[in-house]
């Protein structure tokens, strides 16, 4: 495997099954739970965490042993324990079902990786190694963190209800295309993480009136 194919997947409403109920296990759950998936899990021990999703219906959760045909009809399967024969014999139903799998710790195994992710609401930053350093993915993306703050959340809505109104309102793409680029490009949002200016969503709205 040379390089990973980069994807934003719509995991919302598909089932996802994670194997194991660790601490690591649970991150995946978590994970999967703020996508809108469907998750069972599947582990004779798992964290307070855990069952506390389920008690809440979060979760399906099945405390037994893996075995064969529990990653059947899944979108994805985790493979989060460490316990290499449990490990093996899951991976191998994967394949065999056509399922894609991540192993935890195993990027050679693995269909996929989950890059390390900066999320300020509709925006999504990922960042990865191929597989090859996640600590260092976790490091790009600590600094990432302090240039992109939690402004870009409000930003990334504003922007939004933009495109929607540039969209209803002109019909000429290129005038479209130069509201877009005049607003990104503007200096509007730095001032607004440097406070000289209160309301962004006003000055946005101010600047788009001039195409109008």
């Amino acid at each position: 495997m040379d390089k990973y194919y980069p994807i934003m997947l719509d995991l919302c409403g598909k089932k996802c099954v994670v194997i194991g109920g660790g601490k690591v296990a649970q991150r995946k759950v978590l994970s999967l739970l703020k996508c809108g998936a469907k998750v069972k899990v599947i582990s004779p021990k798992c964290t307070n965490k855990l069952k506390e999703l389920q008690i809440e219906g979060k979760i399906e959760l099945i405390k037994r042993p893996y075995i064969f045909g529990d990653i059947k009809g899944s979108f994805l399967a985790f493979i989060a324990t460490d316990q290499e024969k449990v490990n093996k014999a899951s991976l191998e139903e994967a394949k065999v079902q056509g399922v894609l799998v991540n192993v935890i710790d195993n990027p050679y195994e693995c269909d996929f990786v989950v890059p390390s992710v900066i999320r300020r609401g509709d925006l999504q930053i990922t960042i990865s190694t191929n597989g090859k350093s996640p600590m260092l993915s976790k490091k790009i993306r600590q600094e990432l963190e302090e240039t992109f703050g939690e402004e870009y959340r409000e930003y990334i809505s504003i922007l939004g209800d933009l495109r929607e109104l540039v969209l209803r309102e002109i019909d000429d793409i290129r005038i479209r295309r130069k509201v877009f680029e005049t607003v990104v490009y503007s200096d509007l949002l730095e001032k607004y993480k440097n406070r000289e200016i209160k309301d962004i969503r006003k000055a946005i709205m101010e600047l788009y009136e001039n195409y109008r």
